[in-house]
């Protein structure tokens, strides 16, 4: 349990493939719901975990540091609004596959956030969805069907 924002983590055996949501903030948990609802219903582990790459970053790097060497099997849905640095530096601090997912929100209603991820520079591997309310559960298909490929 994380203590600082209420978010389950399941601990699983590292054979067992997964979908880690990282949340650049706890305001951005109730935008996930959708995707929540279709990996529970499709019976695919999820983990969650609040950790902002601008007021935690040495925590972030801690965390996906010690999930590469873990040689867990996992797709991560990198969560964030605004500025939506989360999933650059989550890609470029981890070996698994990332999609960022930006958050409607602020000023710009999201429209930063998207640009944000979908315009990271050359060798920066992360993936996007789009910004409207089915992101999250389109955000949750692509990562059951990457962990689908892991599987076969």
């Amino acid at each position: 349990m994380n203590e600082n924002h209420g978010i389950t983590r399941v601990v699983l055996d590292s054979s067992i493939m997964k979908v880690i949501i990282i949340y650049g903030s706890a305001s951005d948990i109730p935008f996930m719901e959708p995707a929540r609802e279709y990996l529970t219903k499709e019976n695919v582990a999820i983990e969650e975990q609040v950790l902002s790459a601008h007021r935690d970053l040495p925590k972030l790097i801690d965390y996906l540091k010690k999930l590469d060497e873990s040689h867990e099997k996992a797709v991560i849905l990198a969560v964030a609004g605004l500025s939506a640095a989360l999933p650059g530096v989550v890609v470029m601090s981890c070996s698994l596959p990332v999609i960022g997912v930006p958050v409607p929100g602020g000023p710009l209603n999201g429209i930063d956030a998207l640009l944000a991820i979908s315009q990271v520079p050359g060798g920066v591997p992360c993936t996007t969805v789009g910004l409207h309310k089915k992101s999250p559960i389109n955000a949750a298909m692509a990562a059951h069907r990457i962990l689908q490929l892991a599987s076969k």
